[in-house]
C-alpha cells in the first residue's frame, strides 16, 4: 500500500518474498498467514473476518490474488482509506500477472527449503540464539537498507555448514556491504539457490570478495551464504 505507485507487479512480488523472509529466517516459529506466498491482498482490508467472499477467496490456481474487489469495509479501514484509495484506482496496473504469483509461490517455497536446511534457522533456547547469531552491518555507519545475519554452525547438531550468513537487500539497487571481518573466508550461494532451477535468478547475482572483504547483494533479494566444515 505504501510502495511508490509506479512500483511494478513483478517488483511488489519481490517485495512481498522479502517481507516472507524476514519471518522466516527469524528465530523461534515462524509463521506464515494463509496466502501469504500467493500475494494474497485481500484488496487491503486489514482486519477481514466479517468480510465474506470478495476479499478473503484464494485462488489456488495462481491466476489472480482478486486484488481492486472494492474498498475495504469501514469498521476497520476508514482511517487507511485515504492510502488505500490511490492503490485501488490503480488495480489493473498493481494487481499482479500469474508470473508474479507464481514466481512469490516458488521464491516462498524456497525460502522454506533454506530454513529446512539448517537448524540454525530454528535454534533451541536463548542461549544459543545468544552465543550463536551476531548481525552484521550494524552501528553507525551501517546501510540501513540491508540486514545481515551470521550464524555460527561448528559443533551444533544439524547445523550442516561451519557458519551462515543470510543477508535482506529492502533496496532497489544493488548494495555493497563491507565486512572486513569475513575477509578470506570461502562464502558461496546456499545450495537452494545456487541451483539450476532455483525460482529467483537475481540471487545468484550476489558476489562475495574473499580479498576486499566485500558482499555485493542485489536489489530487492534475499541470499544465504554458507561455509562448509
Amino acid at each position: 500500500m505504501r510502495l511508490p505507485l509506479d512500483t511494478s507487479s513483478a517488483e511488489r512480488a519481490r517485495v512481498q518474498v522479502l517481507g516472507n523472509a524476514l519471518v522466516l529466517f527469524s528465530q523461534g516459529i515462524a509463521y506464515l498467514h494463509a496466502g501469504q506466498e500467493l500475494l494474497r491482498s485481500k484488496s487491503l482490508d486489514r482486519n477481514s473476518f466479517n468480510s465474506g467472499d470478495a476479499f478473503n477467496r484464494i485462488d489456488w490456481t495462481l491466476t489472480t490474488n482478486h486484488f481492486g474487489v472494492g474498498l475495504p469495509p469501514y469498521e476497520d479501514n476508514q482511517a487507511s482509506w485515504p492510502q488505500m484509495k490511490p492503490a485501488l484506482a490503480r488495480a489493473s496496473e498493481i494487481a499482479p500477472s500469474p508470473a508474479d504469483l507464481q514466481f512469490a509461490s516458488a521464491a516462498t517455497q524456497d525460502l522454506l527449503r533454506l530454513r529446512q536446511s539448517s537448524t540454525l534457522f530454528r535454534l533451541r533456547s536463548t542461549a544459543d540464539v545468544r552465543q550463536r547469531l551476531r548481525f552484521l552491518n550494524t552501528g553507525t555507519e551501517a546501510n540501513n537498507t540491508v540486514l545481515a545475519g551470521l550464524l555460527e554452525g561448528r559443533g551444533y547438531e544439524g547445523a550442516g555448514f561451519a557458519e551462515l550468513l543470510y543477508v535482506i537487500n529492502a533496496e532497489v539497487s544493488t548494495q555493497v556491504l563491507c565486512l572486513p571481518e569475513q575477509a578470506k573466508k570461502a562464502w558461496q550461494l546456499h545450495p537452494v539457490q545456487a541451483a539450476a532451477g532455483a525460482a529467483d535468478p537475481r540471487a545468484k547475482q550476489a558476489r562475495f570478495d574473499g580479498v576486499a572483504g566485500t558482499l555485493s547483494i542485489p536489489g530487492r533479494t534475499a541470499v544465504v551464504l554458507i561455509l562448509r566444515e
